[in-house]
């Protein structure tokens, strides 16, 4: 399947979240395909969701932020009718959509995972003990910690570097990445940064740090369970480079890294998207899960270039129009997003005893030949209006 242009020819889709990069990148990519795509989104004081600037938008939908849910539920339920797919982009949107066809039948058309799957994927201690029992490898986590044993790390098993994360727990808030973990060095701030955390989600799951390279395996199943296309990424940079989404990535392929993914996901019947992330830890010649993401992803745009349309396969999935499996793909693509790469290398440059890195990061920084991820040219009045709003 080589060319997408007009394939969802006047398929009618209601997407959701145009505020978010995954967002827009459905309203793009559907749009590039030819569907009659509207979203529903806030509109604020300052400026409305980034996704409404696009040129592959159709119509927009408006909703009120503070009556989220019910006013959610009230589109849906008045609006369904006049769409052949609903396509729920964030986590806590896909749980609503579920919940409103199970109460009242409206024979929605959807693909998603069962709710029970859907929560248990998109929850960082539920789904290391699922990947646990299936033999997916993954690091050292303890979860349900009192402050009071944090004591006597020892006692644990916790060594340091240690990472606290929240658990998730399908969230309505949508945290930056900078804001879902912290990296612990010693025992005087486990402590502390666990109960900062504590106080605002509930027992974070506390693991050992991974000192390795991202990767990701992402995949599609069709409602029958059957997988319909797959991709692997890894990381080059992240932003933050602690450990942060990339700002830049290349395409591979890695039968271990799609074992251990395809081991996960069809042990959870899974049906639509996924994104399984792990690291590799090189000295220990393993791959560890991280987590899930049960939606969209960030570098989704790198799987596009290299020849899987994960969105539109999976429109396609949900009509039922009939296609190949994709499992091979371009290896080497490069994508980057140039305003967090240039940052990225910017902070690597300060980074002590990495010259090698750091000279190729900046060959990177003018390498032509590398795709940009968000801001597109053949969407010229999307680009100028977020450039503007950066600036």
């Amino acid at each position: 399947m080589k060319k997408m242009t007009n394939i969802l020819n006047g398929v009618k889709i209601l997407s959701t979240d145009p505020d978010r990069r995954i967002g827009v990148y459905a309203i793009r990519y559907l749009g590039q395909a030819g569907a009659i795509v509207d979203s529903l989104g806030i509109k604020t004081q300052k400026h409305e969701p980034m996704g409404f600037y696009s040129k592959y938008l159709s119509g927009r939908i408006y909703y009120d932020q503070n009556d989220y849910s019910d006013e959610f539920r009230r589109i849906i339920i008045k609006n369904h009718s006049n769409y052949d797919v609903i396509n729920p982009i964030e986590v806590s949107k896909m749980l609503n959509v579920i919940e409103i066809e199970e109460e009242l039948k409206l024979n929605l058309k959807y693909l998603l995972p069962h709710k029970e799957q859907l929560k248990l994927s998109d929850n960082k201690e539920t789904i290391i003990r699922h990947a646990e029992k299936v033999g997916v490898p993954c690091p050292k986590t303890r979860t349900r910690v009192e402050v009071e044993d944090l004591a006597d790390p020892g006692k644990l098993g916790l060594t340091f570097p240690c990472i606290i994360k929240f658990r998730g727990d399908s969230r309505m808030t949508h945290w930056r990445p900078e804001e879902r973990y912290r990296i612990i060095y010693q025992h005087k701030d486990l402590v502390r940064e666990y109960i900062q955390m504590h106080a605002i989600e509930e027992y974070p799951v506390i693991q050992e740090y991974i000192d390795g390279v991202g990767v990701g395996f992402f995949a599609l199943y069709d409602k029958d369970k059957r997988l319909k296309a797959q991709f692997c990424h890894q990381r080059i940079r992240e932003y933050p480079i602690s450990g942060g989404p990339s700002s830049c990535c290349k395409s591979i392929y890695d039968k271990e890294l799609i074992r251990h993914g395809r081991t996960l996901l069809e042990s959870l019947d899974w049906m639509g998207l996924a994104m399984v992330e792990f690291k590799y830890d090189k000295n220990r010649n393993q791959f560890y899960l991280l987590e899930v993401n049960p939606r969209y992803w960030g570098s989704l745009p790198l799987a596009v270039y290299s020849g899987v349309n994960f969105p539109v396969l999976h429109i396609m999935s949900i009509l039922g129009l009939p296609y190949d499996p994709i499992l091979k793909y371009k290896v080497g693509m490069k994508m980057r997003f140039i305003d967090r790469d240039i940052k990225a290398i910017l902070l690597g440059i300060t980074h002590k005893n990495k010259w090698k890195n750091n000279l190729c990061s900046l060959i990177d920084l003018f390498n032509p030949f590398i795709k940009e991820g968000f801001l597109t040219m053949d969407d010229i009045g999307f680009l100028l209006k977020v450039v503007q709003t950066k600036i």
